[in-house]
Protein backbone atom coordinates (compact mmCIF):
# COMPACT_ATOMS: atom_id res chain seq x y z
CA UNK A 1 0.00 0.00 0.00
CA UNK A 2 1.31 3.46 -0.63
CA UNK A 3 1.25 6.25 1.54
CA UNK A 4 2.19 10.30 1.36
CA UNK A 5 2.58 10.34 5.26
CA UNK A 6 5.95 9.59 6.00
CA UNK A 7 5.04 8.66 9.04
CA UNK A 8 3.51 5.37 7.99
CA UNK A 9 6.72 4.52 6.08
CA UNK A 10 6.52 0.31 6.48
CA UNK A 11 3.93 -0.31 8.46
CA UNK A 12 2.19 -3.17 8.42
CA UNK A 13 -1.85 -3.10 8.02
CA UNK A 14 -4.67 -5.11 7.34
CA UNK A 15 -2.90 -7.85 10.22
CA UNK A 16 0.61 -7.50 8.56
CA UNK A 17 -0.62 -9.00 5.42
CA UNK A 18 0.44 -5.10 3.80
CA UNK A 19 3.02 -2.95 4.18
CA UNK A 20 3.12 1.04 3.84
CA UNK A 21 5.58 2.30 1.37
CA UNK A 22 6.34 6.43 1.46
CA UNK A 23 6.39 7.24 -2.20
CA UNK A 24 7.18 10.96 -2.68
CA UNK A 25 10.43 11.22 -2.99
CA UNK A 26 10.55 14.25 -4.92
CA UNK A 27 9.38 16.01 -1.73
CA UNK A 28 12.34 13.85 0.18
CA UNK A 29 14.82 15.21 -2.72
CA UNK A 30 13.64 18.95 -2.14
CA UNK A 31 14.07 18.95 1.43
CA UNK A 32 17.60 17.22 1.22
CA UNK A 33 18.92 20.13 -1.25
CA UNK A 34 16.80 23.02 1.35
CA UNK A 35 19.27 24.42 3.80
CA UNK A 36 16.38 24.97 6.05
CA UNK A 37 14.69 21.57 5.84
CA UNK A 38 13.42 19.93 9.40
CA UNK A 39 14.45 16.76 7.95
CA UNK A 40 17.56 14.91 8.41
CA UNK A 41 19.77 14.16 5.09
CA UNK A 42 20.24 11.06 6.05
CA UNK A 43 16.43 10.17 6.59
CA UNK A 44 15.94 11.24 2.74
CA UNK A 45 19.06 9.04 1.73
CA UNK A 46 17.86 5.94 3.80
CA UNK A 47 14.52 6.32 3.20
CA UNK A 48 15.01 5.99 -1.08
CA UNK A 49 17.18 2.78 0.24
CA UNK A 50 14.25 1.20 1.74
CA UNK A 51 12.32 1.87 -1.68
CA UNK A 52 15.11 0.21 -3.65
CA UNK A 53 15.34 -2.67 -1.27
CA UNK A 54 11.59 -3.23 -1.22
CA UNK A 55 10.80 -2.78 -5.06
CA UNK A 56 14.36 -4.78 -6.98
CA UNK A 57 15.35 -2.78 -10.73
CA UNK A 58 14.54 -5.76 -12.35
CA UNK A 59 12.32 -5.86 -15.82
CA UNK A 60 8.96 -7.14 -14.12
CA UNK A 61 9.14 -4.70 -11.37
CA UNK A 62 9.53 -1.72 -13.36
CA UNK A 63 6.68 -2.62 -15.51
CA UNK A 64 4.40 -3.47 -12.68
CA UNK A 65 5.59 -0.06 -10.65
CA UNK A 66 4.64 1.67 -14.38
CA UNK A 67 1.46 0.30 -14.37
CA UNK A 68 1.22 1.19 -10.29
CA UNK A 69 2.40 4.65 -11.39
CA UNK A 70 0.21 5.32 -13.76
CA UNK A 71 -2.80 3.45 -11.85
CA UNK A 72 -2.59 5.72 -8.71
CA UNK A 73 -0.55 8.40 -9.46
CA UNK A 74 2.81 7.45 -7.79
CA UNK A 75 5.83 9.46 -7.25
CA UNK A 76 7.75 7.74 -10.34
CA UNK A 77 11.06 8.59 -8.38
CA UNK A 78 9.68 5.78 -6.27
CA UNK A 79 10.51 2.74 -8.59
CA UNK A 80 13.54 4.19 -10.14
CA UNK A 81 16.27 3.49 -7.16
CA UNK A 82 18.92 0.31 -8.56
CA UNK A 83 19.84 -2.92 -6.15
CA UNK A 84 21.56 -2.80 -3.18
CA UNK A 85 24.73 -4.61 -2.43
CA UNK A 86 24.86 -6.62 -0.05
CA UNK A 87 26.88 -4.69 2.54
CA UNK A 88 24.16 -1.88 1.80
CA UNK A 89 20.95 -4.41 2.54
CA UNK A 90 22.06 -5.05 6.21
CA UNK A 91 19.71 -3.99 8.95
CA UNK A 92 22.85 -2.26 10.34
CA UNK A 93 23.21 0.18 7.42
CA UNK A 94 19.77 1.92 8.78
CA UNK A 95 19.40 3.77 11.52
CA UNK A 96 16.05 5.10 11.30
CA UNK A 97 14.05 2.73 10.01
CA UNK A 98 15.98 -0.65 11.41
CA UNK A 99 13.11 -1.59 14.21
CA UNK A 100 10.36 -1.50 11.04
CA UNK A 101 12.39 -2.94 8.57
CA UNK A 102 13.52 -6.28 11.24
CA UNK A 103 9.40 -6.26 12.18
CA UNK A 104 9.00 -6.87 8.89
CA UNK A 105 11.56 -8.67 8.19
CA UNK A 106 10.31 -11.20 10.80
CA UNK A 107 6.77 -10.71 9.76
CA UNK A 108 7.94 -12.26 5.91
CA UNK A 109 10.25 -14.99 7.40
CA UNK A 110 6.86 -15.89 9.99
CA UNK A 111 3.99 -16.07 7.17
CA UNK A 112 2.99 -19.46 5.52
CA UNK A 113 2.00 -20.15 2.46
CA UNK A 114 -2.08 -20.60 2.02
CA UNK A 115 -2.67 -21.74 -1.69
CA UNK A 116 -1.12 -24.73 -3.61
CA UNK A 117 0.52 -22.26 -5.92
CA UNK A 118 2.16 -20.03 -3.25
CA UNK A 119 3.32 -23.37 -1.82
CA UNK A 120 4.80 -24.31 -5.06
CA UNK A 121 6.89 -20.81 -5.27
CA UNK A 122 7.93 -20.14 -1.82
CA UNK A 123 10.98 -21.32 -1.98
CA UNK A 124 12.63 -19.75 1.57
CA UNK A 125 12.60 -22.61 3.85
CA UNK A 126 14.09 -25.39 0.75
CA UNK A 127 14.14 -28.62 3.13
CA UNK A 128 10.24 -27.36 4.43
CA UNK A 129 9.53 -27.28 0.28
CA UNK A 130 11.20 -30.53 -0.82
CA UNK A 131 9.13 -32.45 1.95
CA UNK A 132 5.93 -31.21 0.88
CA UNK A 133 5.96 -32.20 -2.40
CA UNK A 134 7.51 -34.97 -2.32
CA UNK A 135 5.19 -35.97 0.98
CA UNK A 136 2.51 -34.70 -2.05
CA UNK A 137 3.63 -36.89 -4.80
CA UNK A 138 3.89 -40.16 -2.23
CA UNK A 139 0.13 -38.99 -1.45
CA UNK A 140 -0.48 -39.05 -5.35
CA UNK A 141 1.40 -42.24 -5.90
CA UNK A 142 0.05 -43.94 -3.28
CA UNK A 143 -3.79 -42.72 -4.43
CA UNK A 144 -3.06 -44.01 -8.21
CA UNK A 145 -1.21 -47.16 -7.13
CA UNK A 146 -4.30 -48.37 -4.83
CA UNK A 147 -7.08 -47.36 -7.49
CA UNK A 148 -4.95 -49.61 -9.49
CA UNK A 149 -4.84 -52.57 -7.45
CA UNK A 150 -8.47 -51.91 -6.43
CA UNK A 151 -9.70 -52.01 -10.47
CA UNK A 152 -7.38 -55.38 -10.63
CA UNK A 153 -9.26 -57.14 -7.56
CA UNK A 154 -12.67 -56.57 -9.49
CA UNK A 155 -11.44 -57.54 -12.52
CA UNK A 156 -9.95 -60.40 -10.42
CA UNK A 157 -13.10 -61.25 -8.62
CA UNK A 158 -15.36 -60.84 -11.76
CA UNK A 159 -13.84 -63.26 -13.66
CA UNK A 160 -13.73 -65.56 -10.99
CA UNK A 161 -17.03 -65.70 -10.70
CA UNK A 162 -17.82 -65.71 -13.94
CA UNK A 163 -15.22 -68.42 -14.42
CA UNK A 164 -17.22 -70.80 -11.91
CA UNK A 165 -18.89 -73.73 -12.90
CA UNK A 166 -23.07 -73.30 -11.62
Amino acid sequence: MWTSNLADHLCLKDDDTKVMLFHQIFFLEFHKDTKSSILPPDLVEETARTLALLIPADKKMKIWFSQKQKALGLDPKAGAYGPLNATARQTEQFNYWRDRLIILKQTFDEAEPHTLSLWWYDDRKKVQWYNFWVAALILLLTIVFGLIQSVAGIVQAWAAVRNTPS
